[in-house]
């Protein structure tokens, strides 16, 4: 595999990182990750975090990693799906977003591509209108992102608040949930003292309990720090494959999520 990137060391450091610094299989995922962002131009295109959209999505507080670590020194990311409103905000906006949050903390973390990560998902307000604004093509576009290009996968997800329509949510999730990551889920509802065993107060928001920040501070931690990097964010939106470099045929969106294909050659803006 070829590889012509135009980058900071930072991107290719935590692919090595997550891969255990195995080459071929960071190169691989670096590989699938740049495809991706060539095929899916609705979340990594448009990464101005000044531009009104995005200005509003940060607003929203809807991807929060927590500051410090849990006590096996796993960093803790808080999402909180029914943040927005479907009917003002699209759901493309909003994972838009959220991947921009965690291209921040990957390129400032070290510990956590040894450690690894927890997600808290707090499900407070998550409705039918939230359920059907994530479409199936969608939600299949979206899980490759996280499952298979990632370079850091969640050692366990967490689970609260969840709604009378969470079965009907898992039951979704698991026709296209990889059954590794289906195994790391944790489900506490509204048994705040089971979570509180997954993941420490010390390491919690206030608003559930903790002694963190409150989810307020942290929507305005975490919109600032996107504005002040504002460009590393559009430079890192513009790192994506040049498939009509590619030998033989370019990979196509109807490609990577309908035929499984081989990924060879890659050229980097």
């Amino acid at each position: 595999m070829l590889f012509r990137v135009k980058s900071n060391a930072i991107f290719l450091l935590k692919f090595l990182r997550g891969c255990k610094y195995s080459l071929e299989k960071a190169k691989k995922k670096m590989d699938l990750t740049l495809t991706l962002r060539s095929a899916l131009p609705e979340f990594f295109s448009g990464w101005d975090p000044m531009s009104p959209e995005n200005q509003e999505a940060l607003s929203l507080g809807g991807t929060l990693p927590l500051p410090g670590y849990d006590h096996q020194g796993r960093r803790v990311v808080l999402i909180r799906p029914a943040a927005y409103d479907p009917a003002k905000t699209k759901i493309e906006i909003v994972q838009r977003a959220s991947f921009m949050v965690f291209e921040i903390m990957g390129s400032e973390e070290e510990q956590m591509f040894i450690t690894g990560m927890l997600l808290l998902f707090d499900l407070s307000n998550f409705g039918m209108n939230h359920f059907t604004a994530m479409p199936l093509s969608t939600a299949k576009k979206l899980m490759p992102c996280w499952e298979d290009a990632n370079p850091i996968r969640p050692k366990s997800m967490n689970y609260i608040h969840t709604p009378s329509i969470f079965n009907l949510l898992t039951n979704f999730m698991n026709t296209i949930m990889k059954d590794k990551m289906k195994q790391r889920m944790r489900v506490h509802g509204e048994d705040m003292e089971s979570l509180y065993k997954e993941i420490a107060k010390d390491v919690l928001p206030k608003d559930y309990g903790g002694e963190n920040s409150s989810i307020a501070e942290l929507t305005a931690d975490w919109k600032k720090k996107c504005e002040d990097n504002r460009d590393f964010l559009i430079a890192q939106s513009k790192m994506k494959s040049d498939e009509s470099k590619r030998p033989g045929r370019p990979k196509t969106s109807d490609e990577l999520f309908g035929i499984e294909g081989s990924f060879r050659k890659l050229n980097v803006d």
